[in-house]
């Protein structure tokens, strides 16, 4: 479903050009669950962006489907991969209602039945029809989340994209949300990357990860392997002592410096 071959980044800014990713490729394939991880400014959010057309591809190539992720195709193609943002603060227009929210890219991609629609995707959710007319700002961060995921869904695309969908709630609530992401590729079979730097997140939902650091790849693993700390690269022995916590039986374990 998803192939990405010697990707580059490279941003312009005032001050020259910064190569945000270099030379990554993996594959995806269809009704997996993939996994980025890596710390921020590893590049992870960057390769999001490429699949979803909103980072400039400097080189190698982005494949969804069998086509380009960022040439020009039917409307039906385009919608085939969707976003789910990491703020839900920021990702919702504070002055469109949630029915707005949810009707806007229904009418974009020109599908009817609007409403009953809308009404389906928030049941799916896990919102009923009475928070269809609310503002962001009468809704927690939860569930402005699942608001985001329905906004995402609700075209039915294959590829669902997931760029850090926990790290901004509370940790009850990230609970709730990675259920729900779960029964929703369990029903819907979707194709999904999430981005994350909390590897005990990457575990639950994903079967396979790619870790990032500086913008490239440093290590492929099975979730297996990375459960049991059989990982190669002293980068990725880090996150998972991150992940653990300080502790000394873990420094032990993982074979790590204390001093790190």
């Amino acid at each position: 479903m998803i192939d990405i071959q010697h990707l580059d980044v490279r941003f312009r800014t005032a001050t020259g050009s910064v190569d945000a990713v270099r030379d990554v490729s993996f594959r995806v394939s269809e009704g997996e669950v993939f996994g980025l991880v890596g710390e921020s400014g590893s590049g992870k959010s960057t390769v999001l962006r490429a699949l979803t057309g909103l980072a400039p591809v400097s080189g190698g190539s982005v494949m969804v489907g069998g086509h380009a992720a960022n040439g020009s195709g039917e409307s039906s193609r385009k919608r085939d991969v969707q976003m789910v943002f990491q703020d839900p603060y920021g990702s919702l227009h504070p002055r469109f209602t949630v029915d707005q929210t949810l009707r806007e890219p229904l009418s974009i991609n020109g599908i009817g039945n609007q409403d009953q629609r809308i009404v389906y995707a928030l049941r799916e959710v896990g919102l009923g029809a009475a928070f269809r007319f609310r503002y962001p700002h009468q809704l927690s961060g939860g569930q402005r989340q699942r608001v985001s995921i329905a906004r995402a869904l609700i075209v039915e695309p294959r590829v669902l994209l997931l760029d850090e969908p926990t790290s901004a709630l509370d940790v009850s609530v990230q609970a709730e949300v990675l259920n729900l992401l779960k029964r929703l590729h369990r029903e819907r079979a979707l194709t999904m990357v999430l981005v994350s730097h909390n590897l005990a997140v990457i575990g639950f939902l994903c079967s396979r990860v790619a870790v990032m650091r500086n913008g490239e790849i440093v290590e492929h693993a099975d979730i297996d392997a990375i459960r049991e700390h059989r990982v190669e690269h002293d980068y990725t022995r880090r996150l998972l002592l991150a992940t653990g916590g300080y502790e000394r039986k873990a420094v032990a374990t993982i074979g790590v410096d204390a001093a790190f």
